[in-house]
């Protein structure tokens, strides 16, 4: 037993202790000090990660005049997380490529720094680190922003860990070595980024500087810091431009003109909640930096700063990359700037990537001009671009893209680039990974982090794009070259299939037809083409990226439909086959020297037989709930190839026209039909079916050859559908949000702990769109968490529940909200979601301030209506004040105990529902010294729960009599010094023991050791005479078991 204790006390290690940081946390950062946002050292322990098998492409692939590499990872490891990565080149050796990220390790004390992956043979070879090899690395905070100067020098700017700051760092041997750190300023900082000016002609040649947002100040600005001597020293950090009224600088980024110009962009997000990017700020210098013309709105932009929900809830932004064409030509001088916007055109309604230029040095801006080239509105996400200017004039913007995923919103992500050879009027798209992969956050790290940027550079004729890619189950820098070819077109000639063969297809077949030919050249695209009766009177054009094309029989069979051509009937006619160069503005072309080729489309008739139903097997019953978004699946066997189906059910038997019937997945043509749970409880609602309801009927599936010629399935299968009653109770949660997932769990035992029926209900978070109608409830328990509130769909559905109560007690409607910040986020004027109506003239209170003056901690809190004069405490950094409205039938149900006359819940009695606002997280209740024993989690639910039921309160301690589960609860305080109160219940009589043990496992205290009857029991402990560290204390009744962790602080 002892070694199996001492076991638990080894693997229990790392406890961390959570306290509210929101006075020193800026949310509108994107990089927070790391000790504000849940970036951890001690104890860090993140989720297992996954290693998924994923297939390894070996091959360049050719896409038109694209030709890209096999995609790799410079610096490939199992046990660190690489993701904001950024790539560049020397100015002047081509063959010399850095890339870097955000280094994170996985398991165990987490450390951040800044990789370092190098080739020196143009992107053949790469060696490096996941650190600053040699350097002092103990305060490295990522965010690298990287730049090579003209000696070959390499610079890293980046953020600091245990010291706020923008710090740098240099090595002069490309990587393997580098100096100390060199403070470049202290406080808070944000978004980094770092230039050269690489420009021989220039004055300030070889000056390397940084950029950034200024952050110590309410409306941050751009600032800027220079190295004039390889990054041994560095300027005093001197600011660039003064915000507007309600916007504040962030997202720098900076590139050196072709004549030393130095340009500097970002965006001006508005300085409230979302912090929507609402335009683009814009300056130049042209004396090394020291003196700026400044455009604060060069043109207007919106952003899309946020998360994505379907995406794992990762962060985006709208944060501008710039670059200036150094290539001498046509262009040279000419600044482009890529953003990720939406709902401002060009953009669509789903995110875009938009770039402007100025071809006269900032002065004037372009409109924007969409790059990437999916259709508008599709509902696709392209995000967080980066772009480069080649050596030749061509414009490469690279970004990620979800355009070729089955599901649209979509989970996963691919990535793309972009190119422009004209100026940016008109742009080619070519998918640049291998594999697709599911962005997530990453474990331990701020909410919804994956990395904020990804990068892209060129040399040798080459384009170089680096992204973050978690395929691997963790994020790894991925890159590959991608050549843009413009070789001479060869004669080819045609290949298969032979003259005279015929082409037969179905609807929605599946049988692969190729077409072959010769390679014309390298990153030639072609056209495959077919006319009848011959190849000159063109009727399909099917292009094609390398010397072959493939297509279904199924696909074949629309085309011909689109033509005209009957089921039966057939097109005689040619095929053959042009090669393109994209050289303009000639674009040659040249046709296969042996074609066109003799060949038969035939739209073929389906053969229809009879399928065999196979699940849900004969007399099954099927629950249906409006909260499971599990699916139905429906199977049967295959007909002939070709053929479509339908699912059809009736009650109580097939007579007439059925009262459901659904085509089969894709289209018709799978064999099995897939429904969500809930969409079908909705759809029986329309029926007329109410909660708890049944239908009884049958199903069956038919086999259709064309609209009017069908088959049944052989069986006919009887089949009930049944709507699940609703509960009492619907509990309202954000699943993203771990302490909401733990409310809602003491939610559910607390109302257990009653016989109440309940269901639960995922609001997701204040962004989120999840619906939900109310009605029916005898009521609704909102919990938030944080600034985690409601979104402004789920406070429609409160209303509407609220005002269509009935007016005797039993038919009312009935709301409880355990919510800390509920008066932050509805009461406060310069919240997104204020909404003085409802919480003034319905919920009947008004909000005073985010936590009671003179707050650094927890607070006490004392039963006023509810659990009157019974004292309870809460963790929660930000429990809210509120005070009654002027509406009638208010009662104040909570009152800090440090505070007299600050309230944190208000109550309401209407005509025709009640209400109870408590402005604390359900999860952070604590019992308080000298308070009410048992758990103030069940004392709070069940004081709430009379309340609205309009039960006279009893004002005792336990509300139940005898506790019904055995409880050990956390110490409180903890960390403590010298005394804490240790609270446990039993329900069962029987011998006892309380016993405190060492960190070694060595018992040092026993306080309790007697026979206890069932009950709710205190037990102080005293430390006065113990060292500070780590003790645990362990509660053994009967079979019962349970070990707690405590912090003696001194």
């Amino acid at each position: 037993m002892k070694k199996l204790f001492a076991l638990f006390f080894i693997t229990t290690l790392g406890f961390v202790v959570f306290t509210g940081q929101k006075f020193n946390d800026d949310d509108r950062k994107w990089d927070p000090d790391p000790r504000y946002t849940g970036l951890v050292v001690t104890g860090y322990s993140p989720l297992p990660q996954l290693t998924e098998n994923y297939i390894v492409n070996t091959q360049p692939r050719v896409d038109g005049p694209f030709v890209i590499s096999a995609n790799f990872r410079p610096y490939p490891t199992t046990n660190t997380n690489q993701s904001e990565v950024i790539i560049t080149r020397h100015p002047t050796n081509q063959n010399i490529l850095w890339a870097s990220c955000n280094m994170t390790t996985i398991g165990g004390t987490l450390f951040i720094s800044e990789g370092t992956y190098v080739s020196t043979n143009g992107g053949a070879n790469w060696f490096g680190s996941d650190t600053l090899a040699g350097a002092p690395i103990g305060n490295h905070g990522g965010d690298p922003g990287p730049a090579i100067d003209k000696d070959g020098r390499l610079h890293m700017t980046h953020l600091g860990y245990t010291t706020s700051g923008m710090f740098a760092n240099y090595s002069t041997n490309n990587g393997l070595t580098w100096s100390n750190t060199y403070t470049i300023a202290s406080g808070s900082q944000d978004k980094n980024f770092a230039g050269t000016d690489d420009a021989p002609s220039s004055p300030y040649y070889g000056r390397t500087y940084c950029v950034w947002s200024w952050f110590p100040v309410s409306a941050p600005w751009a600032a800027v810091s220079y190295t004039t001597n390889g990054g041994v020293s560095w300027s005093a950090p001197a600011q660039i431009n003064v915000p507007p009224a309600g916007h504040y600088s962030q997202g720098t980024d900076i590139r050196v003109g072709p004549n030393g110009e130095v340009y500097v962009c970002w965006a001006a997000p508005t300085s409230s909640s979302p912090f929507t990017e609402d335009y683009l700020g814009f300056a130049k210098s042209t004396n090394g930096g020291v003196n700026w013309t400044v455009t604060e709105n060069a043109y207007d932009m919106n952003g899309i700063r946020g998360t994505f929900s379907t995406k794992s809830g990762i962060r985006v932004n709208g944060f501008p990359r710039i670059d200036v064409d150094r290539s001498g030509g046509a262009r040279n001088g000419w600044i482009y700037i890529v953003t990720a916007e939406r709902n401002l055109a060009p953009a669509g309604s789903d995110p875009d990537i938009i770039l402007h230029r100025s071809t006269n040095g900032g002065v004037n801006w372009s409109a924007g001009v969409r790059v990437n080239q999916d259709a508008l509105n599709n509902g696709k996400y392209q995000y967080m671009p980066a772009i480069r200017v080649d050596e030749t004039g061509g414009i490469n913007v690279v970004y990620y893209d979800d355009r070729q995923t089955s599901f649209t919103p979509s989970d996963s992500t691919d990535v793309y680039m972009s190119r422009s050879i004209d100026g940016g009027t008109t742009w080619t798209d070519v998918k640049i990974s291998d594999a697709r992969f599911k962005p997530g956050p990453i474990t331990g790290l701020a909410g919804g982090y994956q990395g904020d940027y990804i990068g892209i550079t060129s040399g040798n004729s080459k384009v170089w794009p680096v992204w973050a890619d978690r395929r691997t189950g963790i994020y790894q820098l991925f890159t590959a070259s991608v050549t843009v070819a413009n070789n001479p077109l060869n004669p080819f000639n045609l290949q298969t299939p032979s003259a005279g063969v015929t082409l037969n297809s179905l609807p929605g077949g599946t049988t692969v037809y190729t077409a072959t030919w010769d390679t014309s050249a390298l990153g030639s695209s072609y056209k495959w083409i077919f006319g009848s009766p011959n190849a000159t009177n063109r009727q399909i054009t099917l292009p094609s990226g390398t010397n072959s094309i493939n297509f279904t029989s199924g696909q074949l069979d629309q085309i011909l439909a689109g033509l005209g051509v009957a089921q039966g009937n057939q097109l005689v006619g040619q095929w053959d086959v042009w090669a393109f160069r994209p050289n303009p503005p000639q674009n040659d072309s040249l046709k296969a020297a042996n074609g066109p080729r003799a060949i038969t489309l035939r739209r073929a008739v389906p053969n229809n037989t009879p399928v065999n139903l196979i699940s849900p097997p004969n007399n099954t019953t099927v629950v249906t709930s409006v909260f499971n978004n599990g699916n139905i699946n429906i199977n049967w066997s295959k007909s002939g190839e070709g053929v479509t189906y339908k699912w059809m059910f009736d009650s109580p038997n097939f007579a007439g026209a059925p009262l459901l019937s659904y085509a089969s997945n894709n289209s018709g043509y799978d064999t099995n039909l897939t429904l969500v749970n809930s969409t079908v409880d909705a759809i029986l609602g329309g029926l007329g079916l109410n909660p708890g309801d049944s239908i009884v009927g049958q199903w069956r599936v038919y086999a259709f050859r064309n609209a009017t010629d069908s088959v049944a399935s052989n069986q006919t299968y009887n089949i009930t559908f049944k709507r699940q009653a609703k509960g009492d109770v619907v509990v309202v949660y954000d699943s993203t949000v771990a302490n909401c997932r733990i409310s809602r769990d003491s939610v559910i035992a607390g109302l257990n702990g009653r016989s109440i029926t309940y269901d639960l209900f995922n609001r997701g978070s204040n962004t989120a769109t999840n619906g939900i109608s109310f009605r029916g409830y005898k009521k609704v328990i909102l919990l938030g968490e944080g600034t985690s509130v409601a979104s402004n769909r789920i406070k429609d559905s409160l209303k509407t529940y609220l005002s269509s109560g009935g007016t005797s007690i039993p038919t009312k409607s009935k709301l409880i909200i355990f919510a800390e910040d509920v008066g932050y986020h509805w009461g406060r004027a310069a919240s997104t979601y204020y909404d003085l109506d409802f919480v003034s003239n319905t919920l009947g209170w008004t909000w005073i301030s985010d936590r009671p003056t003179g707050s650094t901690g927890p607070e006490g809190l004392r039963g006023d209506r509810i659990n009157t004069g019974l004292k309870d405490s809460t963790s929660g950094p930000w429990p809210d004040v509120i005070a009654k409205s002027t509406v009638p039938s208010l009662s104040y149900l909570y009152e800090f105990t440090r505070v007299p006359g600050n309230y944190n819940g208000v109550g309401r009695m209407a005509n025709n529902f009640n209400v109870a606002t408590l402005g604390t997280d359900f999860e952070s209740l604590r019992n308080a010294i000298g308070g009410a024993s048992g758990s103030p989690q069940r004392r709070w639910l069940y004081g709430a729960l009379d309340y609205v039921d309009q039960i006279v309160p009893t004002n005792i301690e336990n509300p139940n009599g005898v506790p019904t589960v055995y409880e050990l609860s956390q110490n409180f305080p903890n960390p403590f010094n010298p005394v804490t109160k240790i609270n446990f219940s039993i329900p069962k009589q029987g011998m006892t023991t309380l016993k405190i043990f060492d960190i070694t496992g060595r018992l040092v205290a026993t306080l309790v050791n007697e026979i206890k009857a069932p009950g709710f029991y205190s037990v102080n402990f005293e430390g006065t005479g113990f060292a500070s560290g780590a003790y645990f204390f362990k509660l053994e009744s009967l079979d019962f078991s349970d070990v707690k962790r405590m912090i003696l602080v001194k």
